[in-house]
């Protein structure tokens, strides 16, 4: 309680009312009231000082009301002028598509009364995941412990007693080597439930010159045994395209100078324009550089930052293949999903697309699903680093529904994406 609440009668101010003026005679004998004018004329100055105060509250309200009013008026007429541009049809590059066929090449005639030893050990990298009709993804690994060296002719995927699944890989070995044999695709068995995978090989081994080879045949190196489940049916997605914060913050870090080094070694790698192959053999250089590291701070790096570190997350990863991918001459996105970040590289309309699905799959010498995503514009290739080990995979974070490749996929948390193009401009923003 305040403290004039205790206060007694006899203490309280005194000349508030005339009933409690002191009465003093003038001249005349007549008795006028005598108001304490100190008290009164106090009490007036602090009713004007509360006035004035109110007054200056409301004058304050009202300049703040009116702030609020012209940002609101600002965004509703001026808005639009600050959304970004992004990509129009005239800003698009579509890769050159060479398709060339596979043509293995042998490393040496068959001596068929020899029989040279293969010292070898087989690893293999597979998805943990295995559907009922779209399948899953494998890598064979082959180590060689001999003197000699060792020629893998092809490796195959076979559902135990059911459909196979080749690829003629046609990579040489040598003593102490390892080496990845290629991804393999292989479509699922049909129907739900436990399953069995044979891994075999068809090797040759050479003599200790390397001169003279021997056909050691095919040999079944594993077993792989899954609980296969069945796909999800495909969902609607809800597309926003280059909200401001995040296409200022993608072409705020998107650099073309510090990758132009690695723009000339795939230039090395895949002579002339701009091409598919170009895209294939920079994705391959990003994946195989730099390491994913999990970043618990949710620091975006520059690619510049990711290449001195060696290592990056996703975000850092897209960024980094982006700009090496524009410098190269293509038209790239970072792509926004729950809890992962990817990168797509535009490949035209639907022709070209079907062309570059056909170069995928002639490089990788199987069928592997293409994805993608579509718009206006056309079409947009998957080159996820971390998802899927090949150009066209579906990305992390996400899992195939409804069909096989395009764009059956849904994503394993929330139904929303976000697409970014890397132009490497930005939007000056007022507030």
């Amino acid at each position: 309680m305040r403290p004039s609440e205790f206060e007694s009668e006899s203490q309280a101010p005194k000349a508030r009312r005339m009933d409690q003026a002191t009465l003093r005679p003038l001249g005349g004998g007549i008795e006028r009231p005598v108001i304490n004018s100190c008290l009164s004329w106090q009490g007036i100055n602090t009713r004007q000082s509360q006035i004035t105060s109110m007054k200056k509250a409301w004058v304050a309200v009202a300049a703040a009301m009116a702030v609020v009013a012209l940002i609101l008026i600002f965004y509703i007429f001026a808005g639009p002028l600050l959304a970004p541009r992004g990509f129009q049809d005239e800003d698009l590059s579509t890769p050159w598509v060479s398709v060339t066929s596979w043509q293995e090449e042998l490393p040496g005639p068959l001596v068929m009364i020899k029989n040279y030893p293969a010292n070898t050990m087989a690893g293999i990298s597979y998805s943990p995941i295995v559907f009922e009709e779209y399948g899953g993804l494998a890598e064979l690994f082959v180590t060689n412990n001999g003197n000699n060296q060792v020629y893998v002719r092809s490796y195959t995927l076979q559902w135990e007693g059911g459909e196979a699944f080749v690829l003629n890989c046609s990579q040489l070995v040598s003593s102490g080597e390892r080496l990845g044999m290629g991804p393999l695709y292989f479509a699922g068995p049909g129907a739900p439930g436990p399953a069995t995978l044979e891994v075999i090989v068809n090797l040759w081994a050479s003599n200790l010159d390397g001169n003279l080879w021997s056909d050691k045949g095919e040999v079944q190196v594993m077993s792989l045994d899954f609980d296969v489940i069945p796909e999800e049916e495909l969902r609607e997605w809800e597309v926003e395209r280059n909200p401001l914060n995040y296409y200022n913050k993608v072409n705020e870090l998107v650099d073309l100078e510090v990758v132009e080094d690695m723009a000339d070694q795939v230039r090395d790698a895949a002579p002339g324009n701009y091409s598919l192959l170009q895209i294939i053999k920079a994705y391959e250089m990003v994946r195989s550089e730099i390491a994913y590291l999990t970043d618990e701070d949710n620091h975006w790096q520059s690619p510049s930052e990711t290449l001195e570190l060696g290592t990056g997350d996703c975000e850092d990863h897209a960024l980094l293949l982006s700009s090496l991918l524009t410098a190269l001459g293509g038209s790239c996105r970072v792509n926004l999903i729950a809890g992962h970040a990817f990168a797509t590289v535009f490949v035209g309309n639907e022709t070209t697309a079907s062309m570059v699905v056909e170069g995928i799959q002639t490089y990788y010498g199987n069928d592997v699903p293409v994805h993608w995503t579509e718009d206006d514009l056309g079409y947009w290739l998957v080159i996820d680093t971390n998802g899927l080990p090949y150009v066209g995979g579906y990305p992390a974070a996400s899992s195939p529904a409804g069909g096989s490749g395009g764009v059956y996929w849904n994503f394993d948390e929330g139904d929303w994406i976000k697409l970014i193009d890397v132009t490497g401009e930005t939007v000056d923003t007022w507030f």
